[in-house]
């Protein structure tokens, strides 16, 4: 509701006390007084207003300072046209209790809610990576491998809503933001409709053309396949460059006459994997029944198609099914190649611990000392036997986590090696060894606060392990311990000729967490050292981890040659320099901080851009 009482505020100059009940947050008064400008109604609850970071259709969101918890937040104020309607407050107070009851990384969360100045507000976590939409406007078409990954995230999120009761309504490019690893986060649920038997049907249309369901252009009951052909109208934009339906009227019979004219995702973009495309279709069939009956079909389909990108492209456009065959059979062949040194190593050392479980440790060998500590090669307790098929079965996993490590599938390796640590089958210390690649791996993934997590999880895994080698246990208990720690790991004097495997592993650990927490020269001090330690042709699983030192290398010496520097002095320059770093984000070839980089010189130069324009304009009368 509208100010009932007036408000004052003081100028920041002289003094004097000025009416500014009229006027809207966060606006720049001009002193009756002396002329100068001061910002008015930045207090809002326990939050200051800091800037404008985004103009809705029914609000303003703004970058505000919580004075209570000293963090930034994102503060959505209901414009001032809606707020003497007590239909849209009590849309916009339902938007925040939806938006709270889904908790899921995917989804924005909402913090609390409130009112100043006769005007509703909600706060929420700040994502700071900018919109997805932003992402297509500036780059056109964007590659299949980067937007795969948003769309399971995307997915998910919807599918948290969905679990939830809800359907969004209006999932579209602008509602998807990306934090500052480049994940997605689904944010504006001020459209969105609570199910009843899943299904639910709008009081109005009040959606975006380009993305709108064929039966919420006729009026129709909406479910959750109505978002699914948003999503698929969302994921088209991105990867075609250009949207689906490009009619910007609401009218029903000519916004239907584009929808059943559609062209498919393959027309418009020839160079996509098939799979992709399949997928891409079946979410945008024109009838809701002729798209996914579920979000978990639609993720495996999807999963599927990222799987076959990051695979390459496939042979022959119109597959022989004899070739297909023989493609299989070749590719499980070259499977069973790179890995079957993994599965034969445990194999043949189970038979050896099941022969000579009995034997003891010789006294006289010296205890580790260093990061070495860390054992690649599987082993148990003397005095310990093991079934050989659950020997077999905790290797074939094992394998399949490294097979998915290869694949860039890092989010499932790390679970699956933390499975495998958690596993009361899987003995030490191999289950120590399987926590370390979750560790590993969830770093990769650009998620060092997974990475984090499994650390913990793994350091109190090995505090009550018992390892024949206590030098192992006191040594990786430190190393586990430090990676939850803000100082970086000194890299001290390394020595790549005379390391092995596991030292070769605690190097990279130690770079991953140095890099994450921003720390790149320190971080590559480690990823060298790592590409170099010499390995036996019984070690050639581990050259993986050496190519990944090597993606590190090269993404630091692409960060060092775009750096930002200074910001330019004019318009044209800075979006030059954004142009520059949108190529440098097409060429990294790491997650999580290379990307943070990026995108964070790239939100500098965009709000140098808004103030180079603000200060073009000329001045009002």
């Amino acid at each position: 509701m509208p100010e009932t009482e007036s408000t004052i505020a003081y100028c920041h100059a002289c003094g004097s006390a000025m009416d500014v009940s009229g006027v809207a947050p966060f606006s720049n008064v001009e002193c009756p007084e002396c002329g100068k400008h001061t910002r008015v109604k930045r207090e809002f609850g326990p939050y200051t207003l800091l800037r404008r970071h985004a103009i809705g259709g029914m609000s303003v969101v703004f970058v505000a300072h919580d004075n209570t918890l000293d963090r930034e937040v994102a503060l959505k104020i209901l414009n001032v046209d809606y707020s003497a309607d007590e239909r849209r407050i009590a849309a916009f107070e339902e938007e925040a209790r939806i938006t709270a009851s889904i908790s899921h990384p995917h989804v924005v969360r909402v913090l609390t809610t409130g009112r100043a100045f006769g005007r509703f507000y909600i706060a929420m976590e700040l994502v700071t990576g900018g919109h997805f939409e932003h992402q297509i406007r500036e780059r056109g078409a964007l590659p299949e491998l980067e937007v795969l990954p948003l769309a399971i995230q995307v997915a998910e999120g919807l599918q948290a809503a969905h679990a939830a009761g809800l359907i969004h309504r209006d999932v579209k490019p602008g509602n998807i933001l990306l934090d500052a690893a480049g994940n997605a986060k689904i944010v504006d649920f001020g459209l969105s409709l609570v199910t009843k038997g899943g299904k639910a049907q709008a009081q109005e249309i009040w959606a975006t053309p380009y993305y709108v369901p064929p039966e919420a252009i006729e009026g129709m009951e909406e479910d959750f396949r109505s978002d699914i052909y948003a999503f698929g109208a969302t994921i088209y934009h991105a990867l075609a460059g250009k949207p689906s339906c490009a009619e910007e009227s609401m009218v029903t019979t000519i916004l239907r006459e584009a929808k059943l004219n559609v062209l498919p995702m393959g027309a418009v973009a020839p160079w996509l994997s098939s799979e992709t495309c399949a997928v891409i279709n079946r979410a945008m069939a024109y009838q809701p029944e002729d798209r996914f009956s579920s979000y978990d079909a639609m993720i495996a389909d999807l999963r599927f198609a990222l799987q076959r990108v990051k695979a390459g492209p496939v042979a022959v456009p119109v597959p022989d099914p004899k070739a297909m065959r023989r493609q299989r059979a070749a590719k499980q062949r070259q499977q069973y190649l790179l890995w079957g040194s993994i599965a034969t190593g445990l194999i043949v050392l189970v038979a050896a611990i099941v022969l000579f479980s009995g034997k003891r440790p010789d006294p006289a060998e010296k205890p580790l000392t260093g990061p070495e500590s860390l054992e690649a090669v599987p082993a148990v307790e003397p005095g310990t036997t093991i079934d050989p098929a659950v020997a077999s079965r905790i290797g074939r996993r094992y394998q399949g986590a490294h097979e998915a490590m290869v694949k860039g599938d890092f989010e499932k390796a790390s679970t699956e090696f933390a499975a495998l640590r958690d596993d009361p089958e899987v003995q030490e210390p191999t289950s120590t060894w399987a926590g370390v690649e979750s560790v590993i791996a969830a770093f990769l993934n650009g998620q060092s606060s997974d990475a984090k997590r499994e650390a913990r999880a793994s350091l109190k895994h090995i505090s009550t392990a018992t390892l024949v080698n206590p030098g192992i246990k006191k040594r990786m208990e430190e190393t586990l311990a430090l990676m939850d720690d803000l100082p970086s790991i000194s890299p001290g004097k390394l020595d790549p000729a005379g390391a092995n495997v596991p030292l070769m592993m605690a190097w990279m650990l130690s770079g991953l967490k140095d890099w994450e927490q921003g720390r790149l020269s320190e971080a590559v001090t480690f990823f060298e050292a790592a590409q170099a330690v010499p390995l036996k042709d019984s070690d050639s699983w581990a050259r993986f981890y050496q190519s990944v030192a090597k993606r590190y290398i090269a993404d630091k010496k692409r960060l060092s040659e775009a750096e930002l520097g200074d910001l330019p002095a004019d318009k044209e320059a800075c979006e030059k320099r954004l142009a520059e770093l949108n190529q440098v984000l097409t060429t990294l070839e790491t997650r999580g901080r290379a990307r943070f980089n990026v995108r964070e010189w790239q939100l500098m130069l965009t709000r140098r851009v808004h103030e180079l324009e603000r200060g073009s304009r000329p001045p009002k009368n």
